[in-house]
């Protein structure tokens, strides 16, 4: 859900940005010019050079509205600012093989035995794996387990409902028992590229079907430490738009109301709170995979408990996420992309630079994905000449006065609501790093340029009554810009 609101908040912010929902201003915003100035700027480098420890004080508490007067910001700034010297680099994106996703699933799964996925509706088991689901079921297969299972994601009813699909399933695989292999019937794995819809369709459906427009990929199926998985490691290089992302998650294939996942989820996660030593364990185990994937430098960037709570019963997830290094610099993390089509029709996409993994509290791999991994090009400017400090934050205030009270949270439903709404935004945070922009006229070319994101929250109260229509501190970004050249990187699609 926080993720979302993320997503949400600063899809808003660009969205006003770009088209100006808001009174107009004196001076433009300017986002991402391609006028030839960057192209100038970056090459300009800067007269002094700093440390890669280097840092700064930014201390700054400063009042402002925007422009229209509907949302009241707070700068309520005081940390030390990382400041070594930054770079201009240009990457391009990794185009995935079959190795590499024969390395990755091997570093993720050291040991395992790999087999080809199967469509879904496919049902070919062995006798020994429908009598393990049948078992399965069978323990799950009345209200009480259920709700226990679910804790109060449905009602009684529905639950009732889910019961009796399970003995439906449990009365069908009976029989299924009749005709099954006794042996394995599963392909080992090939490790060649095949078409998504291979792995989707059964093989008499895809008779005369055009597969041009598929994405190239490797899925497998299997169990590991008697955990159902599945692996995919994608590619795709296509005018519309290109994609390279390993996914991993817990599967176990076709089952009633997909009880397995559920099952699975909370023998693993079903523990006591994660300790400091299981997050630092998983964290290392991040960062050995990280290194087995032989995908450039990455740099672990957090790691925190995901609480999910089932009635009585909490469940734990250890998150560890990573953003790459480029030149020596850790990425900013920034919200990762909501659509890979450039809503103009040009440049298309691939999704930030990031990796994501989840850890039950004993270390088993709940899920992991990697997006966009990069080939470094060219490093353009070890040293590039960027702004003050003071000019950001000055081109910052510039910006965000703007804005109007749709930007932050509320959007569209401010216009259901009876009385004045006070947005209030407190920006609480700053990062400067490296952030990506795509290189003018390319679609798989960009570039990691010197960047600051300005971080906050926001909150909308009534004027009238009072009431907090919404209210969350959790940080989030709300306005990156272009440390060259003070211009406004979009995010949401660049």
């Amino acid at each position: 859900m926080k993720i979302q609101k993320v997503i949400c908040l600063f899809l808003g912010l660009s969205i006003l940005l770009c088209t100006g929902c808001q009174p107009t201003p004196e001076q433009n915003v300017v986002i991402s010019k391609n006028d030839g100035s960057f192209d100038v700027n970056m090459i300009e480098s800067a007269t002094d050079t700093r440390p890669a420890n280097s840092t700064q004080n930014v201390s700054v508490n400063t009042q402002f509205s925007s422009s229209d007067g509907s949302v009241d910001f707070r700068f309520q700034i005081d940390q030390s600012l990382l400041d070594p010297n930054m770079s201009v680099v240009r990457v391009a994106p990794h185009f995935i093989s079959a190795e590499d996703a024969k390395r990755a699933a091997s570093a993720l799964f050291p040991n395992a035995v790999f087999y080809e996925a199967e469509p879904p509706r496919s049902e070919n088991f062995s006798q020994s794996e429908i009598q393990k689901r049948i078992e399965r079921w069978s323990q799950h297969a009345n209200i009480e387990k259920l709700q226990s299972l679910y804790g109060d994601m449905y009602s009684k009813e529905a639950l009732s409902d889910t019961s009796d699909i399970i003995k439906a399933f449990i009365q069908r695989y009976t029989l299924m028992l009749e005709t099954a292999p006794v042996g394995n019937p599963h392909t080992l794995c090939e490790w060649k590229m095949r078409k998504t819809s291979e792995y989707m369709l059964p093989a008499d459906e895809l008779n005369g079907k055009n597969l041009s427009n598929d994405n190239d990929e490797i899925s497998l199926q299997f169990t590991y430490n008697g955990i159902p998985y599945y692996f995919t490691a994608t590619t795709r290089d296509k005018k519309d738009f290109k994609v390279n992302m390993y996914s991993a998650y817990i599967d176990g294939g076709l089952s009633p109301a997909n009880i397995d996942e559920r099952i699975f989820l909370s023998q693993l996660c079903r523990k006591p709170k994660p300790t400091e030593e299981q997050m630092t364990s998983a964290t290392k185990n991040a960062e050995a995979i990280l290194k087995a994937l032989n995908l450039g430098e990455w740099n672990i960037d957090e790691c925190f408990i995901q609480h999910n709570q089932y009635g009585e019963h909490s469940e734990y997830v250890i998150c560890v996420n990573a953003v790459p290094v480029i030149n020596g610099l850790p990425a900013l993390r920034q919200p990762q992309l909501s659509s890979l089509k450039n809503e103009e029709g040009y440049a298309p996409n691939q999704y930030l630079t990031d990796a994501n993994f989840q850890f039950a509290p004993n270390g088993e791999l709940v899920s992991f994905t990697l997006f966009t991994p990069l080939n470094i090009e060219e490093v353009i400017n070890d040293n590039v000449k960027v702004k003050t400090v003071d000019d950001l934050l000055k081109r910052a205030q510039e910006l965000f006065e703007l804005t109007d009270s749709y930007a932050y949270g509320l959007g569209t439903y401010l216009a259901n609501i009876d009385e004045d709404i006070q947005c209030n935004v407190t920006i609480s945070e700053i990062e400067y790093a490296l952030t990506r922009v795509r290189v003018p006229n390319s679609d798989d070319q960009y570039y990691y340029v010197p960047a600051v994101s300005f971080k906050g929250y926001a909150e909308y109260i009534g004027q009238k009554t009072g009431k907090y229509y919404y209210q969350d501190d959790s940080v989030f970004t709300l306005l990156t810009i272009n440390a060259i050249d003070g211009t406004v990187i979009n995010n949401t699609n660049s």
